[in-house]
């Protein structure tokens, strides 16, 4: 983020610390139970928001060296990120074009691409090398068989896109992420270091992840003994930047900001949350020091999603700085799985049982509203129902 806009965003937290206040939507919004539930909209948010637009797969320290290789798993997809020899990110199906085995698992480091059923061994660059031991029995296939099935994949500020269905990446890139990317870039998340991952698979719909984190009202109540603590969290700065909704949580240490002369003032990423939720499935955040970048996904259906967090730490790294790393995704993970993710899972479990038809959300909750009408709109539904009445506008 610029030196201008977290000037301009220490003034707004200011006055809603000063005041007692937070950032607002215009109306609360009646959001029903298929929403969540519903296979039809699921099937429909698949094909429209996975498929066909692109979808924020990596960042640079995921494969920053030439032969860097990551797979990732996209609802049914596997993909094979990997860095060629000229320095750029591709992306193929992870799958030989014999017989579709998979060709690697994992994160790592190749020269080449050897298949482990037959060991065709391709380059970098997604090209056929050798088909060991085939005695010619491969000379009357079709060329395309000479390649391996690669994706459009478009890398910007740190961040790596893939699209499944289309072309026109990086006009669609643009578009979808706004105003977001040059605040986004001066993160410098390329020059960061890749630390550790996480993942698991709920029982709930893959929306209920990003809900939990749309919003701050619930820090009190729910992580009272844990990060509640550290928070105000009833003041929050939310904007839109094209698609993405950005959320400015201040820590209790941004009090030593104030501390200082006013011509002194103008930081917020070291007393903040910043996130950047980018639908269907991203949340981008940086954490006072360091990256995490977390992603979910619908498995088979509406009631299963699988969730991932990657975190990155700024360089240079000594032993201390690695320890906190390490210790800080243990805690991310622990405080998420044990505090936020029971309650997805509850919920869903309630809009499950048809006893439970609406949600509601309210104003002051406007990434939560902005995020889900941001689905709403892509797919053309006309579900959710803004609710104005004289008490939203208190």
């Amino acid at each position: 983020m610029h030196k201008n806009e977290q000037s301009r965003k220490l003034e707004r937290l200011r006055q809603h610390l000063t005041d007692g206040t937070t950032d607002l939507s215009p109306y609360s919004l009646k959001v029903p139970a298929s929403h969540y539930i519903s296979e039809e909209q699921n099937a429909l948010e698949i094909a429209v928001m996975f498929k066909q637009r692109p979808l924020l797969v990596a960042l640079t320290p995921h494969i920053p060296n030439q032969g860097d290789y990551l797979t990732h798993e996209v609802i049914d997809t596997s993909l094979l990120l990997i860095r060629d020899r000229a320095g750029k990110a591709r992306a193929y199906i992870n799958a030989c074009r014999h017989r579709g085995a998979r060709l690697l698992e994992g994160k790592g480091h190749k020269a080449s691409i050897s298949c482990p059923f037959h060991a065709w061994n391709w380059g970098l660059d997604g090209k056929i090398i050798a088909r060991p031991n085939s005695h010619q029995g491969f000379a009357a296939a079709d060329d395309c068989y000479d390649r391996l099935i690669e994706l459009p994949c478009h890398e910007v500020a740190g961040l790596i896109f893939v699209l499944l269905e289309g072309d026109d990446i990086e006009s669609k890139v643009q578009a979808l992420m706004g105003a977001s990317l040059p605040e986004i870039e001066n993160y410098n998340i390329a020059e960061t270091r890749y630390i550790d991952s996480r993942i698991t698979e709920l029982p709930c719909n893959y929306k209920f992840f990003l809900d939990g984190f749309a919003e701050t009202y619930h820090i009190a109540p729910l992580h009272k003994e844990t990060i509640s603590p550290f928070y105000y969290s009833n003041s929050t700065l939310v904007d839109q930047l094209g698609e993405v909704v950005h959320l400015v949580s201040p820590r209790k240490t941004i009090d030593k900001e104030f501390e200082k002369t006013r011509s002194e003032q103008g930081a917020v990423l070291p007393y903040c949350t910043t996130e950047y939720l980018l639908a269907p499935n991203v949340l981008l955040t940086h954490q006072v020091d360091h990256i995490q970048f977390w992603t979910v996904y619908p498995v088979a259906g509406a009631n299963r999603c699988r969730i991932e967090l990657n975190v990155f730490w700024p360089n240079p790294m000594d032993d201390e700085a690695e320890r906190k790393a390490k210790l800080n995704v243990d805690l991310v993970w622990q405080v998420t799985t044990d505090e936020d993710f029971p309650q997805s899972v509850a919920i869903h479990r309630n809009l499950m049982s048809g006893a439970l038809p609406n949600l509601v959300f309210g104003r002051n909750e406007p990434a939560l509203i902005y995020y889900h009408q941001n689905i709403a709109s892509a797919i053309g539904s006309d579900q959710l129902i803004p609710l104005v009445t004289a008490n939203d506008s208190d």
